[in-house]
């Protein structure tokens, strides 16, 4: 069962039940990170989403974990199954 997922600037990720990519990480000086999120699980959903914001995938509950470097180009995006 798969519970994380991390994307990197140009890759996709799946877990047991979606498909997941970034359009885009927006990380300005003194404001609030934003991440732009595309996810096929039965249908092609965007969700715009700050850390720790919540969307589903089917019947399971998603969040955005966090983004590792989000002011560089290498960023990571990190993606937890909610408990």
């Amino acid at each position: 069962m798969i519970n994380e997922v991390r994307l990197w600037h140009g890759t996709s990720g799946e877990s047991d039940n979606g498909w997941f990519a970034v359009i885009y990480v927006y990380a300005p000086p003194g404001g609030p990170l934003t991440v732009r999120l595309v996810v096929d699980a039965a249908g092609e959903q965007k969700y715009t989403l700050g850390v720790g914001d919540t969307f589903p995938v089917l019947n399971e509950t998603w969040m955005l974990d966090r983004v590792d470097n989000p002011e560089s180009d290498d960023w990571v995006v990190i993606l937890r199954k909610a408990h």
